[in-house]
């Protein structure tokens, strides 16, 4: 048995208009499903940090003041809740119509304020003050919200309406 060789072989070589086009095509469709996948995973919006709105909630449960939700926010919402750290995504899913992460539970945070527009949610923040009672978690609050420290206490917010 003989083995053919070089162009006998039959073997074409491409040209490198050919091998950039296939590794375009291939980028692409890499980008594509990991952009497909994102979305399906976690939902259209996905926690982000907000410098502003985690200090003035650091200075209200340091303080032991209360803070109206609304003046600590510079974007549209109409109703606000939050998770906690640990909170499978189903359950986050199920009080606010998203999972808002790609793993099982959220863990990015010890709390994680979801806020909505029309019953959509248009953002979520986290929160690094451990400042939360589980009993206010999974709800929503409309723009009246408060965080309130327990009876002039510090340490912790209560979110009241």
């Amino acid at each position: 048995m003989r083995l053919l060789m070089g162009p006998a072989a039959g073997l074409r070589r491409r040209s490198p208009a050919t091998t950039a086009m296939a590794a375009l095509a291939g980028l692409l469709l890499v980008v594509l499903t990991c952009a497909l996948g994102a979305c399906s995973l976690g939902g259209s919006v996905m926690p982000e940090a907000n410098e502003k709105l985690n200090s003035q909630v650091l200075e209200s449960a340091t303080n032991g003041t209360a803070l109206k939700l609304a003046d600590a926010t510079d974007f549209d919402w109409d109703e606000a809740g939050f998770v906690m750290e640990g909170t499978p995504a189903k359950d986050i899913e199920a009080a606010f119509g998203e999972p808002l992460t790609k793993e099982n539970r959220y863990t990015a945070s010890p709390a994680l304020f979801v806020f909505l527009k029309d019953g959509k949610v248009t953002k979520a923040v986290r929160i690094i003050p451990d400042a939360f009672f589980g009993e206010d978690a999974k709800k929503k609050y409309g723009r009246e919200v408060i965080l309130t420290p327990p009876d002039g206490g510090k340490g912790f917010l209560n979110w009241r309406e």
